[in-house]
């Protein structure tokens, strides 16, 4: 004998895999926007972080350049002869037998800079 299926029988086994499909679908479709969001914000923040690399090591290149000039100078001034040169330039100091002669420059008027 065959069976005859009546088309209500099978309504809920479709109706349950559609149903089962459909959430599946959802639960991917949020798994993508996930994954897609997390990529922007990674891909975002690696160029931030590459940009404010860049600027740190020109930082660093000024700051070793700086450094490096500044043991020339401490090493110039360590000798005697920096020293005096460093008293003679800022401190207007003599040594023996040596007259310090200043010239100061007249200031000139702002009337005089238009007949120039």
């Amino acid at each position: 004998m065959s069976k005859v299926v009546s088309s209500k029988s099978r309504f809920p086994k479709t109706y349950k895999k559609r149903t089962y499909y459909f959430f599946l679908g959802i639960v991917l479709f949020i798994c993508l926007l996930q994954f897609l969001g997390g990529s922007i914000y990674n891909f975002t923040r690696y160029i931030v972080l590459n940009k404010q690399l860049d600027e740190l090591e020109e930082l660093n290149k000024k700051s070793l350049e700086t450094n490096h000039n500044l043991k020339n100078q401490l090493q110039v001034y360590s000798s005697y002869k920096g020293i005096e040169e460093l008293a003679r330039n800022n401190l207007k100091m003599v040594g023996k037998d040596e007259v310090l002669v200043l010239i100061k420059n007249k200031p000139v008027a702002p009337q005089e800079l238009k007949k120039k």
